[in-house]
């Protein structure tokens, strides 16, 4: 009898999670199947969440790791990319397994990496999250090799269930699949470690600050309604209902006003942003310094600026 190949969806967030996508794409290897994630293929023009949906339609079997991270945001729908991953496979009925890290392991992540593998601006939606995947198969994981063991346990039920088709040669032809396998575990990690390089040497910085701190420096301080017009101040307040207004609200409200040039009333809010030099006054309007433009792009790439599609 000739045995299947199954392809393997592999998701997570990425850069905290290099070690253990890469752990997991070589256990699957190992198992005789075929990896399938973000690090292997490239979006081309399609839409990133319409590539990823692509590929779980195509794949036999959803694996979800999942660590200390929700992940990066995708707009309309308020939930990160690899929540929604999870949802589409769900959606389907494929089957699917999750490797969850202990708290243990993730107390030693922090103290390894710092702070980065924790999830600081959403760790509702992450518990959330989280609820929901223990409510379904799930194993957890203290290292790496917790992850392997789980993938090759799992994937041995998979084989041997009779609805999953997977990849079946048409010949009789044995083939010796081990150095192929072998060059992919080698092209995958190394694609994984050039973009977690790629991304932690990539950190821009915004007249000295970090996007986080200057994202944290607007959220700290207090929006200043004292000179602003009744029209401004009801529309942030609908905006952002139950919310303590501070900068970064103020900032999101009026960004695309500043990015087209039609900014031009005064507060002392506009004095605030002026002198964190991320808008500058010219000809009576107020626009974008290089560095506000660069964190105005850098928002709408994280997906932070939807405020008025609420």
């Amino acid at each position: 009898m000739r045995k299947k190949k199954l392809q393997v969806f592999v998701s997570s967030t990425f850069t905290d999670l290099i070690e253990e996508r890469q752990a997991a794409v070589q256990a699957i290897l190992s198992c005789g199947h075929i990896p399938a994630g973000m690090e292997l293929f490239t979006a081309g023009d399609e839409s990133q969440m319409n590539v990823i949906k692509r590929w779980i339609e195509d794949s036999d079997v959803y694996l979800l790791i999942l660590g200390g991270r929700y992940g990066s945001i995708e707009p309309k729908s308020g939930k990160s990319y690899t929540h929604l991953e999870y949802d589409y496979a769900v959606s389907l009925n494929k089957p699917l397994f999750a490797v969850v890290i202990k708290e243990n392991a993730l107390d030693k992540k922090v103290e390894k990496d710092g702070k980065s593998v924790l999830e600081l601006k959403h760790p509702q939606k992450l518990e959330d999250f989280r609820n929901l995947v223990l409510s379904k198969m799930v194993k957890f994981f203290d290292d790496i090799k917790d992850i392997e063991l789980a993938i090759y346990r799992t994937m041995g039920e998979f084989e041997r269930r009779e609805g999953l088709i997977g990849w079946i040669r048409d010949d009789q032809e044995e083939v010796d699949t081990g150095s192929l396998a072998e060059e992919i575990a080698r092209l995958s990690k190394e694609n994984m470690t050039l973009r977690g390089q790629l991304a932690s040497s990539n950190v821009e910085t915004y007249n000295g600050l970090s996007f986080e701190e200057l994202v944290a420096l607007l959220e700290k301080e207090q929006i200043d309604t004292s000179d602003m017009n009744d029209y401004d101040i009801e529309e942030l307040n609908s905006s952002y209902e139950g919310e303590k207004l501070t900068m970064f609200h103020y900032f999101l409200f009026k960004a695309n006003e500043i990015a087209i040039g039609k900014y031009y009333y005064f507060t002392s809010n506009t004095n605030h942003l002026l002198s964190l030099g991320i808008i500058e006054r010219m000809e009576g309007y107020y626009h974008f310094t290089t560095v506000g433009r660069r964190f105005y792009l850098k928002l709408q790439a994280d997906g932070a600026m939807f405020y008025k599609e609420s």
